[in-house]
């Protein structure tokens, strides 16, 4: 699974099969700030396979296989591609002034086999006035049926968990997924 952005916690992703995050399970510096009353957007891109994408959030920054997680969205993958996630921190009754680990798991087909694939992202919870970017979470069940995506990251779908993120925000985090996704190849 490639990550677009935010930057995982581990920069470079050691080993997606270590649960619970892919081999980076303490605090590092790549820290992503969002304010809790708007959207989150999360860009991933599962190599190969299909099956779904599974957002979970921990309170404990430390993680270990004994920490608890709390739902955000399970994302349907019927085919590979690039996925622009909006995930909504408020539904999930988180605030500004929180830090958290979102975590993200593909799980997917891979050579006729279903793998879990980790990744986890260092956020924290600011007002607009202090972010650069939007922010929000969600409960599984609240997962809207708008998901999808395009195999060409310049046409990714945008998967939405709930909460409404203005057009100008939606546009600039798919620009720079873009931007990220062209210097990568």
């Amino acid at each position: 699974m490639s990550v677009i952005s935010p930057p995982p916690r581990s920069g470079i992703i050691a080993n997606e099969l270590i649960k619970p995050c892919g081999g980076g399970n303490t605090l590092t510096k790549n820290v992503t700030t969002y304010d809790a009353n708007s959207g989150a957007l999360f860009v991933l891109r599962p190599g190969h396979g299909t099956g779904n994408l599974l957002f979970n959030y921990f309170t404990d920054l430390t993680v270990t296989n004994d920490t608890k997680s709390f739902p955000l969205a399970n994302v349907p993958i019927p085919v590979a591609g690039t996925y622009n996630t909006t995930l909504d921190f408020a539904k999930a009754g988180l605030k500004n002034g929180q830090s958290i680990v979102v975590q993200a798991i593909y799980n997917g087909t891979d050579s006729g086999n279903t793998d879990q694939y980790y990744v986890c992202f260092d956020v924290k919870l600011a007002s607009a006035s202090s972010t650069a970017g939007p922010s929000a979470t969600h409960t599984a069940s609240d997962i809207e049926s708008d998901s999808g995506l395009d195999t060409q990251a310049s046409q990714a779908k945008t998967t939405k968990t709930s909460g409404a993120v203005s057009s100008v925000k939606a546009a600039l985090g798919a620009f720079i997924g873009l931007a990220v996704a062209a210097a990568v190849l």
